[in-house]
């Protein structure tokens, strides 16, 4: 009886147990590397990690530049004042009253106008109310694209595009050509900027009434209304012409209410 029970215990071999031990071990092993395998995202197949940034294309470098005057007509404008107030009601303040064209037109670090052509008249004004009104003053004396073939070349920089103003680069033509009899000037030198009215503002467009002082014929003076329209175009505020013969309409001064400015103000 003692000896069938050591035969029996004697038939699994001393090191069954701990071969079978390292059995167990090995095969877990195995099946963790084969299910890590399986799951693992395959290189061909998985998303890439980005990769450090390459340089830019000339275009793409350019376009994170900021472009200075990019939104404007002219460099200079960049410069003017981001102040958008409104000039309804208070007129804004102007330091210098200089000579272009027939008169006093207003000249401002603030609003304009930064550029001046060589025919004197002065561009380039801030996108604002003021910077509106500072243009319809200067267009109303110093824009006359029939004095010189210097002034010509203000026609594209100073009046909005279309076919009044296409009717009106022909009549110059005509003038200083002198198949057709323009304007002295003399009227307007004689005049005197004492005001404005503000009849409407946009960011696009604007309408204003300017109020000039002259001398009349009985020795006393009068007043006169012009009706100066701009709009912005190209990046800069233009003259709107009344029609393709005239760049303004004027009437006699019916007592409105004006803001008064001017260079004696």
């Amino acid at each position: 009886m003692d000896n069938n029970n050591n035969d029996a215990t004697r038939t699994r071999p001393r090191w069954f147990g701990p071969a079978l031990i390292a059995l167990v071990l090995l095969l877990v092993g195995v099946a963790g590397w084969i299910i890590r395998d399986l799951t693992a995202p395959n290189e061909a197949e998985a998303p890439t990690a980005p990769t450090a940034s390459t340089a830019p294309t000339q275009g793409a470098a350019e376009a994170a530049i900021p472009q200075l005057g990019k939104d404007f007509a002219w460099d200079c404008q960049a410069q003017l004042s981001t102040d958008t107030s409104s000039v309804a009601d208070e007129a804004p303040e102007v330091l210098d009253w200089v000579a272009a064209g027939y008169n006093m037109v207003p000249s401002s670090d603030e609003f304009g106008g930064c550029e001046r052509r060589d025919s004197g008249l002065r561009v380039g004004y801030a996108h604002s109310e003021a910077g509106a009104l500072m243009a319809a003053a200067t267009y109303a004396m110093a824009l006359d694209p029939s004095v010189s073939e210097e002034a010509a070349k203000n026609v594209e920089v100073g009046i909005a595009e279309g076919p009044n103003r296409d009717r009106l680069e022909e009549k110059a033509q005509r003038i200083r050509d002198g198949v057709e009899e323009g304007d002295d000037g003399s009227a307007s030198a004689s005049t005197t900027l004492i005001g404005y009215s503000q009849d409407h503002y946009t960011d696009e467009a604007a309408s204003y009434q300017l109020i000039y002082s002259l001398p009349s014929d009985n020795g006393l003076t009068t007043k006169v209304a012009v009706q100066a329209d701009v709009v912005w175009e190209d990046g800069d505020w233009k003259l709107d012409p009344a029609s393709g013969t005239e760049l303004m309409t004027s009437d006699q001064y019916q007592g409105q209410s004006y803001v008064e400015w001017g260079p004696k103000s």
